[in-house]
């Protein structure tokens, strides 16, 4: 049975680390439920989120879907030193958002994201606008955010569409 990409929701963002070709290894966990979380036992709510907050038990889970990525990095909740995962929960952080890569070509950098924003001189364009996942996010949602970046959804698996074969 396909899961509907509006009923699911982002709980949680996991860092699953570094391949061998240095791409990022990311884990989307979904529910359909977002208030159904059991924050004690998963350490939600303990400062730091690093080593105390793990994703949800699979009884919790209704889709995971899997990113491998060399195009961008992303800093996850469960890494923060200084606050707690329920952050998170509650929208006063995200789950995930994009770290700017320094040597990138046609990538504005945080100021002139901010100056831009400030001034509201010109609208931001996708290359400016840096990726931001947030709790209660629709699967729809972040698949609109990652198409952004020339990433599709295909079976369980965000794929860089660079990396798509095509057979004949």
């Amino acid at each position: 049975m396909k899961n509907n990409p509006n009923e699911l929701k982002l709980i949680y963002v996991l860092k699953v680390g570094y391949n061998s070709r240095n791409q990022g290894i990311y884990e989307f966990i979904f529910s359909k439920d977002t208030t159904n979380v059991d924050f004690e036992k998963w350490g939600w709510d303990k400062i730091p989120a690093c080593d105390n907050a793990d994703p949800p038990t699979k009884e919790y889970i209704d889709a995971v879907y899997s990113l491998k990525t060399d195009s961008f990095d992303l800093f996850c909740l469960h890494e923060a030193v200084d606050r707690e995962y329920m952050h998170g929960y509650y929208n006063i952080h995200c789950l995930a958002y994009e770290v700017e890569k320094e040597d990138a070509e046609n990538y504005a950098s945080y100021d002139a994201i901010f100056d831009q924003l400030e001034n509201k001189s010109e609208k931001l364009s996708e290359d400016d606008t840096l990726l931001v996942f947030h709790y209660g996010n629709t699967l729809k949602e972040v698949e609109s955010l990652l198409y952004g970046r020339d990433i599709i959804l295909k079976n369980n698996e965000f794929i860089q569409s660079k990396n798509i074969e095509i057979s004949n």
